[in-house]
Order: structure tokens, then C-alpha cells, then sequence
């Protein structure tokens, strides 16, 4: 074998090497399990006791998604399960920052409360919408 082909089949294995693991954890960390996405962002509001809860995919964010009604059970959890946060929000999510933002709602919590969420769902959509505080 030539040297430059040696070369070019050395690169490609290095190459493969360093890509495999990375695609690898790029697929395993991301989303739910069976690769779709959560549905919902949850962000906390800097200097302020509250989190903000967003619906990803304008697509999932209809009346129908929730069987027609008005109100979805919203759920926000810390990291061992415990639901820190329970409340019927209006159903499909607006947006109330003028067309700037995705759809959301706004969730006025205790200081203390607000520190230990981890992740919210709301328990009345088909798909159950979820996610993680980013």
C-alpha cells in the first residue's frame, strides 16, 4: 500500500474514532424514548419567582390535543418526582409577549419552590407533553 493511501486510511479511522462516540451521546440524550420531542421548554425567569413554560411545536399546541377542553392539568416536578406545582392553565398556550415568543404560560411561584423545579408536563395532551428546565 502506498504511503499517501496509508495516509488517507489512517485520517478515516481517526476521523471514525472520535465521531462514532459523539453521535452516539448526541442520540441517547436528546428527547423522550421513542425520539420525539418533549413538546414543552421550561426556562426560569431570572430575578424573578417564576417559570415560564413553553409549547415547542405549534402543531401539538391546539384545543384538539387536549380533547377540546379549555384547561390542561399542568404539572411542574423536581428531581426525584415530587410535584411541587399543580395548576389548570388555559388550553392551547398564547402568546402573551406579542408574536416575539412561542406559545407559553407564565407561572408565578415561592422563591423556594421556583429553585427546585426540574421539569414540568402537562397531564391532559395526547401526545403528553413534557420537558426538562433548561
Amino acid at each position: 500500500m502506498e504511503p499517501a493511501a496509508r495516509m488517507r486510511l489512517a485520517a478515516l479511522a481517526v476521523l471514525l474514532a472520535v465521531l462514532v462516540p459523539l453521535v452516539v451521546i448526541a442520540v441517547s440524550s436528546g428527547g423522550n424514548d421513542d425520539g420525539a420531542p418533549d413538546g414543552l421548554r421550561v426556562e426560569r425567569t431570572p430575578g424573578v419567582p417564576e417559570v415560564i413554560v413553553y409549547v415547542e411545536d405549534p402543531e401539538v399546541n391546539r384545543a384538539d390535543t387536549a380533547g377540546g377542553t379549555a384547561r390542561v392539568s399542568l404539572q411542574c416536578l423536581d428531581r426525584d418526582g415530587e410535584v411541587l406545582w399543580s395548576s389548570r392553565e388555559p388550553w392551547p398556550f398564547t402568546d402573551t409577549d406579542g408574536g416575539t415568543l412561542d406559545p407559553h404560560v407564565h407561572l408565578a411561584m415561592d422563591a423556594t419552590v421556583v429553585d427546585r423545579v426540574a421539569r414540568c408536563r402537562l397531564n391532559d395532551t395526547d401526545p403528553r407533553l413534557e420537558g426538562r428546565l433548561i
